[in-house]
């Protein structure tokens, strides 16, 4: 027999708007879809009380599968960073998610961590204000963002995406040049961004979790 714990986890599953949990644990679906689009991103009020009462570490688990997922078929630490929180807590943001597309380390020039733009965008959609005017919002949104960006430098070192990359290969690499470019995707690209957006995700999701704020 399900404990009841388990099958209230059961429940949320089926009812949050994403991948289902066994789908996105298929390696077979990865690798035989070729075309797979961005799902559209529908807002949902509903998800962020639904993954409050689902747990942390259910919700970091779903997470993590998502951003392997989606790693795999983007190559975007960007997009995907945002794309696994919108869909986690019903967020929508079909526009900003496309936007995303040039930001991986600022159009990969080394600069900031698409990790951190994407993880940021997913935050200002709950935590940013509504009004140009709205001062107070404004600075409040300051809070819990600069504590991510701040829990995030500690674990993985810096916000730059040329010094994660010297610190995960060993070396950096130059992405506009299509040489550089094979040797990182030879050297475990996917992989080894896949865990860094995977701390990020975490990270933000564990202040979206502790806020009082719904979407």
């Amino acid at each position: 027999m399900k404990s009841p714990k388990r099958r209230f986890f059961i429940k949320c599953l089926a009812a949050l708007p994403f991948v289902s949990y066994l789908d996105a644990c298929s390696e077979k679906q990865i690798k035989s879809d070729n075309t797979t689009q961005f799902k559209n991103l529908k807002k949902d009020p509903k998800s962020m009380d639904l993954s409050r009462k689902m747990g942390k570490e259910h919700v970091f688990a779903m997470l993590d599968q998502r951003v392997d997922i989606t790693m795999e078929k983007s190559g975007n630490c960007a997009q995907t960073t945002f794309y696994v929180l919108a869909e986690q807590f019903g967020l929508g943001g079909d526009d900003v998610l496309k936007a995303l597309t040039p930001l991986p380390g600022i159009a990969e020039r080394g600069e900031t961590c698409g990790a951190i733009t994407g993880a940021l965008m997913a935050m200002g959609l709950i935590f940013g204000r509504d009004r140009m005017d709205d001062w107070e919002t404004y600075r409040n949104s300051l809070i819990p963002t600069n504590e991510f960006v701040k829990q995030f430098e500690k674990e993985l070192g810096s916000t730059l995406c040329c010094n994660i990359q010297d610190r995960a290969f060993g070396k950096s690499f130059n992405l506009m040049d299509p040489e550089e470019l094979k040797n990182f995707q030879r050297a475990g690209a996917t992989k080894k961004c896949s865990r860094v957006v995977q701390k990020a995700a975490r990270i933000a999701a564990n202040i979206i979790l502790d806020s009082e704020i719904n979407t």
